[in-house]
Order: C-alpha cells, then sequence, then structure tokens
C-alpha cells in the first residue's frame, strides 16, 4: 500500500480486532489533503456530481471508460483475494461491486457517488487516471 501527501491507499480486506470480523474496503485511495477534500466538496455542493452523472451515462465511450476502470479494480481485488482466504461475504461484496462499493456499475444511468471517490482514484494511481478526476484538479484552481 502507498501514501502520498494528498492520498492514502487502503488494502481491499482490513480485520477489524474489537469486533474480530473482516471487513471489506471497496474503496481503495482516500484524499488525505483537508484543503483539497473542502474544494471538492465545494464542487459537490454546486451539483456536479449530479451533472457528471448526467454527462457519463449520455456519453458512450465515456461510460464504456468507467466501467473499464470498475473491472479493472474489481481484478485487482481478485488477486488480493486469491493470496488468503477470506469469508464469502468478503469476496461477494469486493467482486460484485466496482470502485467505491458502486453496485450496478455497468448500468445507467451512470453512478458517481463522489468527486473525491475519482480525484482520490486519479492522483493514487496513473493506471485509475479519469477525466472527472482530471476536471476536479483544474476546476479547484479556479476556487
Amino acid at each position: 500500500m502507498k501514501s502520498t501527501d494528498k492520498v492514502v491507499e487502503n488494502p481491499p480486506v482490513i480485520f477489524d480486532k474489537k469486533k474480530k470480523i473482516f471487513i471489506p474496503q471497496p474503496t481503495r485511495f482516500w484524499i488525505l489533503d483537508k484543503e483539497l477534500r473542502k474544494k471538492i466538496s465545494r464542487l459537490e455542493e454546486k451539483g456536479w456530481i449530479q451533472k457528471w452523472e448526467k454527462k457519463v451515462t449520455n456519453d458512450e465511450k465515456l461510460f464504456r471508460f468507467f466501467i473499464s476502470l470498475h473491472k479493472k479494480e474489481i481484478e485487482r481485488r481478485k488477486k488480493f483475494l486469491e493470496e488468503k482466504e477470506y469469508p464469502e461475504y468478503i469476496i461477494k461484496k469486493l467482486l460484485n461491486t466496482g470502485i467505491g462499493g458502486i453496485e450496478s456499475y455497468n448500468q445507467k444511468p451512470f453512478k458517481v457517488k463522489c468527486l473525491h471517490l475519482w480525484t482520490a482514484y486519479h492522483l493514487g494511481d496513473p493506471e485509475f487516471e479519469n477525466p472527472i478526476g482530471e476536471w476536479v484538479l483544474k476546476e479547484i484552481n479556479k476556487l
């Protein structure tokens, strides 16, 4: 797992020592930078989640691109899960949901969930650079 000054990468599964259970973590990257989180929240308050959902839903090429990112993330989880035996509920959650635990990720209307999610992935892994994260990083400089 890696970390930068902007994002941290979490494993797909953590073990809660108090509850003595495994917990699936369908969001691999999280934004650490408080100022960046605040600025992204301002964009969300202006309705940009819904605007991006509409944009991706209506653009077939863009829609397919985001589906490919979800599938790539599921493949990474699959490799992780092969390294150790996990309970069925963990496997089901991690192999049946997309980035950020988004269900029905391959159906329209497209679900963004939040701009933080896509920006964190954009910053966290070059293989997951995406138009939402790219746009957010350009747009926050205007705030």
